[in-house]
């Protein structure tokens, strides 16, 4: 006889399907529930960010302060640019837009390579920041010791690595040439 045939004619089997089945959809329901308060923990402790490598360090944008990421095609250069982090300038949608080199705000030797990546940002629509090497977007955890610094907390090549968050309001304050 099948099994549905039995239940059918056995009602002692029905309430026992009608028991386990209550107490899987408890149990469900229940490891639902834990789910979600790990995730809302664990999204809580956690911050997304651009991870911008810059030489041997690490370095990051909060995703809330960036508008757009793309690859840079073209830059001008101007000669009354020469001093602080300005590279030059680029056209991007309908506005011409100051380039800053995020590497030489941050001290590394300057480039003259136009090439790398292109980051729009949302407060300082008439500036962008170049990156020689392609960004990536990750979760962090900030550290509760030094507010500056975090770990990545995204899996992949730089998983535990410690970066230090960017302020992109004092990167701007700190190159004396922009808005000159």
């Amino acid at each position: 006889m099948s099994q549905d045939k039995a239940s059918r004619s056995h009602p002692a089997a029905q309430a026992e399907s009608s028991r386990a089945r209550l107490i899987l959809d408890e149990r469900a329901h229940r490891l639902a529930r834990l789910d979600r308060t790990e995730s809302a923990t664990v999204a809580d402790q956690t911050a997304s960010v651009l991870l911008c490598p810059v030489g041997e360090n690490l370095y990051g944008l909060p995703m809330i302060e960036v508008a757009s990421l793309r690859p840079l095609e073209r830059l001008s250069r101007t000669a009354t640019v020469a001093r602080g982090g300005v590279m030059g300038l680029v056209a991007d949608s309908g506005r011409v837009r100051q380039v800053l080199d995020l590497g030489r705000l941050l001290g590394a030797p300057a480039t003259r390579e136009a090439d790398g990546y292109l980051v729009i940002l949302k407060a300082h629509p008439d500036f962008a920041l170049r990156l020689g090497e392609r960004p990536v977007s990750v979760a962090v955890t900030p550290d509760p010791a030094n507010p500056e610094r975090a770990q990545v907390a995204s899996l992949g090549d730089h998983h535990a690595n410690t970066l230090v968050i960017l302020s992109v309001a004092a990167l701007l304050a700190a190159d004396l040439s922009v808005g000159a």
